[in-house]
């Protein structure tokens, strides 16, 4: 158990904003940072298994917003690493969509089902719009199936129609700023190699591993106490950590969770 110490700054979260963060600090010279992590490793939700013998991601996949006017600076770190990419041509895309017993679905029945979805999503829309409904019931038509999925046929266009192409807002600033094209990681060191190699800039690391104190990892911290005096973290374990600043970097799934108590509140 490690005794109480300081540091002049803590980053909570090692994951692409927390190292982000530490890679940033030691370019501008401060170096005496601690990196308090949950789990056992760093990339946060980046991160990559073996399965079939292949490496497979389960967490990011893409490098979105490539060839615009600004450089998408995931894509330089990419270049420089020499990462194994492949291009996603959309334009031939299809969905397959399997049954339970893993085969396909006919496509000209997945098809027809989806084309019935969206035209039943549509004369609900005509219909409220004809009632002079108000926009809640109007948001609510569109965003739900007239039934409730219940088929994994229903469940897989239930997802396409809502979840994959709905779930984001029009303009998306990444492919705004950064371009249009978008490449798959195919790369058998795995997306959070750029992570490592990231982190390799400030932290000591020897064959691919990161030796340095300045990381904890397996470090949940459970309460952050602050004041005009600095901070103070306490971890799972029962550790105790004080700092001028501290940068927190866990996602806002986390922050929702309550599992990090703040003290005062947070506003």
């Amino acid at each position: 158990m490690d005794s109480t110490s300081r540091s002049p700054v803590i980053i909570i979260g090692a994951g692409v904003s927390g190292i982000s963060a530490g890679k940033i600090l030691a370019e501008n010279g401060i170096e005496d940072i601690l990196i308090l992590e949950a789990s056992d490793r760093i990339g946060g939700r980046v991160r990559n298994e073996k399965f079939g013998g292949v490496s497979v991601e389960l967490g990011a996949g893409w490098i979105a917003g490539v060839g615009g006017k600004e450089s998408n600076p995931v894509w330089e770190l990419a270049s420089k690493s020499g990462l194994r990419t492949c291009f996603s041509d959309y334009t031939n895309a299809r969905y397959n969509i399997y049954d339970r017993s893993g085969k396909i679905i006919p496509s000209g029945v997945a098809a027809d089902s989806y084309k019935k979805a969206v035209e039943s999503a549509i004369a609900n829309l005509k219909n409220l719009e004809a009632t002079n409904s108000n926009i809640g019931e109007v948001i609510k038509a569109a965003t739900e199936l007239p039934s409730s999925p219940k088929t994994p046929l229903e469940l897989a266009i239930d997802f396409i129609l809502h979840d994959f192409e709905m779930a984001e807002v029009e303009p998306i600033s990444t492919y705004v700023d950064f371009g249009e094209r978008e490449f798959l990681v195919a790369d058998e060191r795995g997306y959070a190699h750029l992570l490592y190699k990231m982190a390799e800039e400030f932290l000591s690391t020897s064959d691919g591993k990161i030796l340095d104190n300045r990381l904890k990892l397996n470090k949940v911290v459970r309460e952050l106490q602050h004041s005009r005096n600095g901070v103070t973290v306490k971890t799972e374990d029962g550790c105790v950590y004080e700092a001028n600043y501290v940068i927190l970097s866990a996602s806002i799934g986390v922050l929702q969770s309550d599992l990090i108590s703040f003290k005062p509140p947070l506003p």
